[in-house]
């Protein structure tokens, strides 16, 4: 390993997206990282480690990083919220606390401050725009004002703008729309809810109907990898061109489920129905036993539903019925190219989730 020149802190260490990227930084020349969450697993590489602390705790903060310098820091927390789960049914909600969210990174920004601090990342999202509300213009672009507040992203990069400025060193965010990946620390997400669904329609001998609005069957509608998120989040940590700004990072492409649905159905060996709207939430509260089912038809790892599945976000999703994409220009302006074909992306998570021995 060459001499460490970068020593990137990454909180929130376990998500998806943060894996991806704690892959990247460590192998790159010089590089090295340090995962802060919660409950820190093991990790046998070198320029690698994991620390345990709570982000509403500025002092524990501390303690876990102890006077290590850091020339880098991604924030990837969000505080704990009840935004999906308790959702009525149909109901499209987004709000959530200003406050914790914004105390989390304030706390961690004040904890590992120092004069070896070049930049501060934080990952956000396409709710800048709105669109958890209604329709929104697309593309969305970055410079488009956002939306009536409450929205912790306005507040975080607010404070970014008011930090960076006072204290030297740069800052830049991202985002992406529904960050889909395949990792061995991840929960339930997009894809493998999806999945789970249609190995549960295939178990009971049904075609694959798509349970959305109508509108959102039809819909203009795009992705982000969470591997390709981490690529651009490392590039804008060490590009020049990236400071100082929010950038849209999506798949560079947009798909209709009209198109990819057949192709999901094709996967799975099954027919595709139709359009058949339905609150998921509703309709699979009691299909714990149909899952347990099938883990023992397929000797499936032992996860129960719940760990596979979040029945409430995939409703929310499936629930806007109006184009949905960003422009990813700024970005591809400004240095980074990297695009991926969504449709291609769905199916092979899938087969990883397969593979993995976590679908059928």
């Amino acid at each position: 390993m060459t001499d460490t020149q970068h020593n990137m802190l990454i909180a929130g260490a376990t998500g998806v997206a943060t894996q991806f990227l704690i892959d990247h930084a460590s192998a790159a020349p010089g590089w090295k990282v340090t995962g802060l969450c919660r409950r820190p697993p093991e990790d046998s590489r070198p320029n690698v480690k994991y620390i345990g602390a709570d982000m509403f705790d500025e002092q524990a903060c501390r303690e876990a990083i102890g006077g290590e310098k850091f020339t880098h820091l991604v924030y990837a927390a969000r505080a704990p919220h009840s935004l999906y789960t308790a959702m009525k049914p149909y109901e499209r909600v987004g709000i959530e606390e200003v406050g914790p969210n914004l105390q989390m990174l304030t706390n961690i920004v004040s904890a590992a401050s120092s004069d070896a601090l070049r930049h501060v990342h934080a990952i956000m999202g396409s709710k800048w725009y709105g669109f958890h509300i209604g329709p929104v213009a697309t593309p969305m672009v970055e410079s488009d004002p956002g939306h009536m507040p409450p929205n912790y992203y306005f507040a975080q990069q607010q404070f970014l703008e008011r930090e960076s400025a006072r204290a030297g060193w740069t800052w830049s965010a991202s985002r992406p729309y529904v960050i889909t990946g395949t990792r061995d620390r991840v929960g339930p997400n997009y894809i493998s809810t999806i999945g789970a669904y249609a190995a549960i329609c295939r178990h009971l001998g049904l075609p694959l109907h798509f349970p959305g609005k109508p509108g959102n069957y039809t819909a203009v509608q795009e992705l982000s990898d969470a591997d390709l998120l981490a690529r651009a989040i490392f590039w804008m940590c060490g590009s020049d061109a990236a400071h100082n700004q929010a950038f849209n990072v999506t798949n560079g492409d947009v798909f209709r489920w009209e198109t990819l649905w057949p192709r999901v159905a094709k996967h799975f060996g099954m027919e595709a129905g139709g359009v058949r709207h339905m609150s998921l939430i509703q309709w699979m509260t009691d299909k714990g036993p149909v899952w347990d089912e099938i883990v023992r038809k397929h000797d499936l790892q032992p996860l129960a539903l719940g760990q596979i599945a979040s029945w409430a976000f995939v409703d929310f999703v499936f629930g806007c019925d109006y184009d949905v994409f960003s422009s990813t220009t700024k970005i591809r302006k400004a240095g980074f190219h990297e695009v991926l074909d969504t449709g291609d992306m769905v199916l092979t998570q899938l087969k990883e989730l397969q593979e993995r021995r976590i679908l059928p």
